[in-house]
């Protein structure tokens, strides 16, 4: 151990809270503060301390809708507790959809754009990113979110979520299954399902794969006027935010189905 791994252990969570504090001052001043968010955001794996407060300040715009929150693309679970314990004083419960056997087969819309492993090929991707429910589930006791709320779902989506399976409305979902195929079916089962005023957020928009961008852009193509995508700014990630427009605001945006 050098003598500057004890320091850094101390100051890294600090480091943390000034992000925090520095970004929600200046872009998420409606972000309400919530006890232990900063220890979660400490502890992410594979989401950005930046994308991480667009996605809560996503998640919080919507929280006065009905329904339900749900996780597209669990892994393991670092992601679910910080979004756990943001909605841990509302009734809502948390679906979290994993196949946790790694990633399916890309789709011919699945072009390498970003070889993040270094495998070479889109197809030397399946099965990657393999993780086991009991990682959630440990890290969702560790901050004593009630098992009774918690719903999850091992599988291809496209098996597990179906009409009267999955949730009866949704306020909030954040989706982070990649590949083209998968987020293009929990697109559709939102369209039916989002509440008037929801919120959705795709991560790797235009990232990793092609398959990502190309669900989200022919989903908004295929919904005139009924939601809006929005890009964070750069420094954040890669991302895409959807809302619902309600129904009144809809002219304003496109004509409605």
């Amino acid at each position: 151990m050098t003598p500057l791994e004890p320091n850094t252990q101390i100051k890294y969570p600090e480091l943390v809270r000034e992000f925090h504090d520095a970004l929600r001052d200046r872009l998420f001043p409606r972000l309400p503060a919530c006890e232990g968010r900063t220890a979660l955001l400490a502890r992410l794996l594979g989401t950005g301390i930046s994308e991480a407060l667009y996605l809560l300040d996503q998640l919080h715009a919507s929280l006065d809708q009905p329904g339900d929150v749900v996780e597209f693309g669990v892994a393991q679970g670092a992601t679910s507790a910080l979004i756990a314990n943001e909605i841990r004083a509302t009734p809502k419960t948390l679906w979290l959809y994993d196949t946790f056997a790694g990633l399916p087969r890309p789709s011919p819309k699945d072009q390498l754009k970003d070889d993040i492993f270094g495998l070479g090929s889109i197809e030397r991707y399946e099965g990657e990113m393999r993780c086991e429910p009991a990682e959630v589930q440990t890290r969702l006791a560790a901050i004593g979110f009630p098992e009774s709320r918690v719903r999850l779902e091992p599988g291809l989506v496209e098996e597990t979520l179906r009409p009267g399976r999955g949730p009866a409305a949704v306020s909030f979902a954040y989706i982070d299954f990649d590949f083209y195929a998968p987020i293009k079916h929990a697109l559709e089962y939102l369209d039916t399902h989002l509440a008037e005023g929801g919120r959705i957020v795709v991560d790797d928009y235009d990232f990793f794969s092609t398959g990502a961008k190309t669900a989200v852009d022919e989903f908004i193509a295929e919904h005139p006027g009924r939601y809006r995508l929005e890009l964070p700014r750069p420094f954040a990630g890669h991302f895409g935010m959807i809302s619902r427009v309600p129904r009144g605001w809809r002219r304003w945006f496109g004509a409605a189905r």
